[in-house]
């Protein structure tokens, strides 16, 4: 089992599903990383712009997902498709895609695209699809040639009346001096965590035997306050993406642990069916809301307010 899971660890893949086409078709390219459920790396994949070589353009691109591909070896993996396409003839070598895993470089193999062109019968004369006749023109016909003038025309007077309708409306809202509304004020995203996370522990879904949909309620939380605070997609990044990068940001290594568990024990609870004891449930949501309040009062100085929610 060490051996295998070493072996995913550093793994990545390139796989098209074709390696020949007629010009102008599509080949679907799979970019994936296999690991074992119970060890998640942390990933970068490559950053993929408009074409691939010359010749050979991007034509659209999907997210990264975490897919399951075995229960009895417990084998899951991280997939982007990547659509591709040419419209020039020829053989195109397409270079390795350089990963991210662990911090450390890993390439997939290069493969060659042959794209060729549709053959044309030549035996055949070239000729009209039918021969050429004259036709009676009706008012149909005159009507249909000019109607852009006429439809422009109208549109133009709608759009006089339509500006003049404006300024009296706006001259009569200046005249009554209506007040603004009243400007909602964003509530603080310690205070919508913590509370979510109170609502998580107290309804204790878990013992509901509902355990995933209580560890994705807690990783929801942190993800959402992670995404408001330091300015990264949060709910798009994998569990190890968002680790990586909060090592750059000045948090306690304590909480940057804490923060690690809870992630690692969300993702073994969603992809390897881990059953954890109620105390560790608990657990989750208690050292969620230590996280929160840790990078408050390191990032705001201040204290939470009064009226903040505590889990514990």
């Amino acid at each position: 089992m060490l051996c295998m899971l070493a072996a995913y660890g550093q793994k990545a893949e390139a796989l098209p599903d074709r390696k020949e086409i007629l010009i102008g078709e599509q080949v679907t390219l799979r970019l994936s990383v296999p690991f074992m459920k119970d060890s998640p790396p942390s990933v970068v994949f490559p950053s993929v712009g408009d074409t691939l070589v010359k010749h050979v353009e991007v034509v659209r691109k999907t997210g990264v997902d975490t897919l399951a591909t075995g229960e009895e070896v417990k084998e899951t993996r991280l997939e982007q498709k990547v659509y591709i396409t040419s419209f020039d003839t020829g053989f195109y070598a397409i270079p390795p895609f350089t990963f991210e895993i662990d911090d450390r470089e890993v390439k997939t193999e290069a493969f060659l695209l042959t794209v060729r062109s549709v053959e044309i019968d030549t035996t055949k004369g070239i000729y009209d699809i039918r021969d050429i006749y004259e036709i009676e023109l009706g008012w149909r016909d005159y009507l249909s040639a000019y109607f852009p003038y006429i439809a422009g025309g109208i549109g133009l007077l709608a759009l006089a009346a339509a500006i003049i309708f404006l300024i009296m409306r706006a001259r009569k809202q200046a005249r009554m001096k209506e007040e603004a509304p009243p400007v909602v004020k964003k509530r603080p995203a310690h205070l919508v965590a913590l509370e979510s996370l109170e609502k998580t522990k107290r309804e204790r879904n878990y013992l509901r035997g509902r355990v995933k949909q209580h560890h994705t309620e807690i990783t929801d939380a942190l993800r959402t306050y992670i995404e408001e605070i330091f300015e990264m997609p949060a709910h798009e990044l994998t569990s190890g993406q968002i680790m990586q990068r909060l090592r750059y940001q000045d948090l306690p290594p304590d909480q940057i642990k804490k923060l690690q568990r809870i992630f690692t024990l969300a993702d073994m609870v969603k992809f390897a069916k881990e059953q954890p004891e109620g105390a560790e449930n608990d657990k989750s949501v208690e050292d969620a809301a230590d996280f929160v309040r840790e990078v408050h009062r390191t990032f705001y100085v201040a204290p939470p307010a009064d009226d903040t929610p505590d889990p514990s």
